[in-house]
């Protein structure tokens, strides 16, 4: 009943949100090295529609065929259009029939520019294209003096949520848990971190709420940031749309700069699905996420080339942290969470080098501890590395290091637990749950996102051994937590 309730959400989410509808034609078996007229064509061989004008969800395993995409454009106001067209090998560009780019013949990718000034309105665009062999391509970009070049997508970029402007909240909670942490905190010295995890955008604006983190980690005076995943690139109509992904990973992004310090970010099996994992990779997502602070670090960030994992060290306060990649490379093939062996050598590597004075905190998406698998309630049976192996790890170094604990998300709960000396705590985020899938233990406050903030901010006090999480919004002072190590 739960997978039939799913799907039947999944579906109506789908039909609610109206995207443009890109038309195509397709005819296989065109031996020519030139366009056709497509009107003696007779019936195509394919037709439908998509989502963008490009390629995509278009067969790139045949060679010797030819398209028709015809789409609309709606234009607020007038002004001049700037219209780039790239293909291998020939097209044709119009608008409102009037032809605008010939970029006919078998060639190599060539890219064609054409401006044209266009009325307030909708306009209709048409684009001809044949694939002779080898490879195919097909970009369309277009810009005007208001708006930044972008891909075709006539609905991404619409005006946002009203509901925006309910933003007042964000400071007095905020301020709400700073009380609490500045009484606890006395003046002893901590290391300080806001945890923002599993923000799931799809279809609203909750992407928001990464910028409203950046609040709580200027007025925390943050030692860093952690985005523990989950940015929400899996729901419709980012799964199949490049240009919304791209939307939500530039409005992540863009919120996280709002804080003038260094983010962590450790990748969420959510982060991967945009077109069935096609449009990211571990390198993208690293360069996305991560190389945008190395400077701000130092030389104290190490990132692991061509991987998303890796450590920052603040020797000041002689601290490590730690953040993994728990998909590693296997999470669109045979596991869905998994660290690798590869990390896991790794991990065992640095800890090893880690000097015995230096405490350690480490940062994940998915917790290895049980409890943290609420979804394979629900979802069963979802494929999972033996979470022995990392637990095992960190029991070996909590005997003979200053290990702080596992810090994650992924769950949309909360709970603390201590596994043979070691910390394991998990931050709910804003992450959907439903009580049938809450694993007993764990804890969970519901609330309307649109006007409450989910963020653990993390304190850890090294005089005292001891490690404090304030709750901003959610539940408040009730999903507050204090445990030593």
């Amino acid at each position: 009943m739960k997978k039939i309730l799913f799907v039947a959400l999944a579906a109506l989410l789908a039909s609610c949100a109206k995207a443009p509808e890109v038309s195509y034609k397709i005819w296989y078996d065109w031996p020519e090295r030139y366009l056709p007229d497509f009107s003696t064509l007779g019936e195509p061989d394919l037709q439908g529609t998509k989502i963008n004008l490009d390629l995509e969800e278009i067969d790139d395993q045949k060679n010797h065929f030819c398209v028709l995409f015809e789409a609309p454009l709606k234009v607020n106001k007038e002004e001049e259009y700037a219209f780039t067209l790239t293909t291998d090998d020939g097209s044709k560009f119009y608008i409102d029939d009037e032809l605008l780019i010939e970029n006919d013949g078998a060639h190599g990718p060539i890219e064609k520019k054409i401006s044209k000034v266009l009325a307030k309105g909708e306009h209709r665009l048409k684009i001809e294209f044949f694939d002779f062999d080898k490879g195919q391509t097909l970009t369309f970009k277009y810009s005007t003096p208001t708006i930044q070049e972008r891909e075709y997508n006539n609905e991404v970029f619409k005006k946002e949520d009203k509901l925006t402007s309910k933003h007042k909240y964000v400071k007095p909670q905020v301020k709400e848990a700073l009380k609490r942490y500045q009484a606890w905190k006395g003046e002893d010295e901590t290391l300080v971190f806001p945890i923002i995890t599993d923000v799931h955008t799809g279809q609203r604006f909750s992407y928001k709420h990464v910028g409203y983190a950046a609040t709580a980690g200027k007025l925390f005076k943050a030692d860093f940031m952690a985005n523990l995943g989950d940015i929400g690139l899996n729901s419709y109509p980012a799964t199949v749309d490049s240009v919304y992904a791209r939307y939500i990973l530039d409005k992540t992004r863009a919120g996280m700069f709002m804080y003038n310090g260094m983010w962590l970010y450790s990748p969420g099996n959510h982060d991967w699905d945009g077109g069935g994992g096609k449009w990211l990779t571990e390198d993208f997502l690293s360069d996305f996420f991560q190389k945008p602070w190395e400077a701000k670090a130092g030389g104290n960030l190490h990132l692991t080339p061509g991987r998303t994992y890796g450590y920052y060290d603040i020797p000041a306060k002689k601290f490590r942290i730690i953040f993994l990649n728990s998909e590693s490379s296997r999470t669109k093939g045979e596991f869905y969470y998994s660290y690798g062996d590869e990390q896991l050598e790794w991990l065992a590597g640095i800890l090893d080098q880690t000097p015995a004075d230096v405490q350690v905190v480490l940062l994940s998406h998915w917790m290895p501890h049980s409890l943290g698998v609420w979804n394979a309630v629900s979802m069963n049976p979802i494929k999972k590395e033996d979470p022995s192996k990392i637990m095992n790890l960190l029991t070996s170094y909590q005997g003979k290091g200053n290990l702080v604990g596992l810090f994650t998300g992924d769950t949309h709960v909360n709970f603390h637990r201590v596994v043979d000396g070691v910390n394991y705590f998990v931050s709910q985020g804003y992450g959907w749950v439903s009580p049938d899938v809450m694993v007993p233990g764990q804890k969970h406050a519901f609330f309307d996102y649109r006007e409450t903030l989910c963020i653990d901010v993390v304190a850890v006090k090294p005089a005292k051994r001891e490690v404090h999480t304030f709750r901003i919004g959610a539940g408040g002072a009730d999903f507050d937590t204090c445990f030593p190590y």
